[in-house]
């Protein structure tokens, strides 16, 4: 997965250029505010539309809260006049692992699903921008759904195995629509 994440982001870097290429290289203060470390690059890939690719990760790990998330996110944007400027329109994938709970339910599973957001950057200098997105998109979630006692969730799965009894497990699947995109991000513009 590392392997295939990066040479996507080697490709979008040195593909197709357009005139007057230019990347933005953003972080997502919303996500940074909740301890999630994020990293966003958008590459202009014609005159009207780019190609963004984030990714977050929190590893919050308490004995009351657990909020473990790997989240990778594709999305490919239309600008109404020109790339990081002004309004624009995307589509997106997005896949995630997680395990996130408190302490009388957590869930540990993946998700996966495709959305729509609608966006604006304002410039705020010759290399800085400020942007505001939001959307929504419908996602497939699996997941195992465990009741934490003494027991952590390793010890659980391997006593299943040997006894064939999982009662204090439950496997869920279901499809549901979310609010994805909340970014307030801060960017930096790399011009080649």
């Amino acid at each position: 997965m590392k392997k295939l994440f990066i040479a996507l982001l080697f490709a979008l870097a040195t593909g197709a250029t357009a005139s007057a290429q230019y990347t933005t290289v953003r972080t997502n203060v919303l996500g940074l505010a909740t301890g999630t470390v994020n990293v966003g690059v958008d590459v202009a890939v014609a005159d009207k539309w780019s190609v963004d690719v984030s990714g977050y990760w929190n590893l919050i790990s308490t004995e009351r809260l657990q909020f473990n998330v790997l989240v990778g996110t594709v999305a490919v944007r239309r600008w109404r006049f020109e790339p990081h400027v002004g309004l624009f329109y995307g589509i997106h994938a997005t896949a995630a692992k997680y395990k996130v709970g408190n302490t009388g339910r957590r869930y540990y599973g993946w998700t996966g699903g495709a959305g729509a957001s609608v966006g604006y950057c304002w410039m705020l200098s010759r290399r800085w921008n400020f942007s505001l997105e939001g959307g929504l998109g419908v996602f497939y979630m699996r997941d195992t759904l465990w009741h934490p006692d003494s027991s952590s969730l390793e010890d659980i799965l391997f006593a299943a195995l040997q006894t064939g009894h999982t009662r204090p497990l439950e496997n869920r699947s279901r499809f549901f629509v979310f609010i994805l995109k909340k970014n307030l991000s801060y960017e930096g513009i790399i011009v080649f």
